[in-house]
């Protein structure tokens, strides 16, 4: 198994974000806005309060990725927005989605948080990402229609601790 590790410095900050923007972790057309919030977000984390990042590498290379922050009100409840989780296409179904969700879970419980929000989309190929979910105990609370471009809508995800 590979280790993960806690994003802590910003050369693995960039690096992280690359990969999440990357070929390798997601195959779709990004919203316009999309890939620079999701780039940045890995940088906005090392100085962000209860906001954190952790990832994989193998040889060198990012293989996986997961963020998650506190949201914006404050009151103890987490959410994975423009904080995506990622395997590499070539490491998928070993296990690494599993094992670092664990890690976001344990730190929203560790930090008293009352529920973790997660977004997804509803495309064919995020399938397999809200089944995960789904897997993991997570409540499908919402579906928006074409909410991040046209023919592709949002789909939310919670699970309350």
């Amino acid at each position: 198994m590979f280790e993960i590790k806690i994003l802590n410095d910003s050369p693995t900050a960039i690096k992280v974000g690359a990969f999440l923007t990357g070929g390798n972790a997601f195959e779709q057309v990004w919203a316009p806005n999309e890939k620079e919030l999701v780039r940045q977000s890995p940088i906005n984390s090392l100085t962000g309060k209860n906001h954190r990042y952790w990832y994989v590498e193998n040889n060198g290379e990012i293989i996986a990725a997961i963020g998650v922050r506190e949201n914006k009100y404050g009151g103890g409840g987490y959410e994975m927005d423009s904080d995506y989780v990622a395997v590499h296409k070539n490491y998928r179904r070993s296990g690494i989605a599993s094992a670092l969700l664990e890690k976001v879970e344990n730190y929203v419980k560790q930090k008293k948080g009352r529920y973790l929000h997660i977004l997804s989309c509803d495309i064919e190929s995020y399938k397999p990402a809200r089944l995960f979910y789904e897997k993991h105990g997570y409540q499908k609370v919402a579906e928006i229609p074409d909410y991040y471009v046209v023919g592709e809508g949002r789909v939310d995800y919670l699970k309350r601790f």
